[in-house]
């Protein structure tokens, strides 16, 4: 892990679509900007691979109870995203989620004189 002073913490809850009383994904944990967004990233891709793979029914038809909560490291909420959503655009949701933290991250080194 980097700088503790730098991690962000996130969270992600999803039910299982079309039954909003069972959870389907719980994560939670602790990491740099990149690392938050690669793993947000990574989700998606699990996501997606779940609902439209082999097995999956009509899952992508189902809606969601979805929450995804991103706090910087003093505990200040960046991100934070709650309801109900179509299963279908839970992996764009993640994604965009993750594309936030990296533009924000990189807006603050950018700020500090260090631009990439």
């Amino acid at each position: 892990m980097g700088d503790p002073s730098s991690e962000l913490t996130y969270v992600v809850e999803i039910s299982l679509p079309g039954r909003l009383d069972e959870q389907w994904w719980r994560i939670s944990n602790t990491g740099t900007p990149a690392q938050t967004a690669a793993a947000l990233s990574e989700l998606a891709t699990r996501i997606y691979r779940d609902l439209l793979g082999p097995g999956a029914g009509g899952l992508h038809r189902g809606r969601c109870w979805y929450h995804c909560l991103v706090c910087g490291p003093d505990g200040a909420v960046l991100d934070e995203v709650e309801g109900l959503v179509q299963a279908f655009l839970l992996s764009g949701e993640l994604r965009t989620v993750a594309a936030t933290i990296t533009w924000r991250a990189r807006r603050l080194r950018v700020g500090r004189g260090k631009a990439d």
